[in-house]
């Protein structure tokens, strides 16, 4: 069984506090991109920009319709 002292845990907490302050800002905003994704999608909503033109996937993605 692991067991951690307090004052070690404290200690690592404060030496990798940047890291950990870090880690959560970029956990925060691939949450608020995924949740606008999925909120973007039960609108309707899709990632094409309607420049067939433009695109990799050109002629395939709408089959026929533009």
């Amino acid at each position: 069984m692991l067991i951690i002292k307090e004052d070690e845990f404290m200690t690592w907490i404060i030496s990798n506090i940047g890291t950990i302050i870090v880690g959560l800002v970029v956990l925060v905003m691939v949450f608020l991109s995924i949740r606008s994704l999925i909120a973007d999608r039960k609108k309707g909503c899709s990632s094409c920009g309607g420049s067939c033109s433009a695109c990799g996937m050109a002629g395939k993605c709408h089959n026929g319709k533009v």
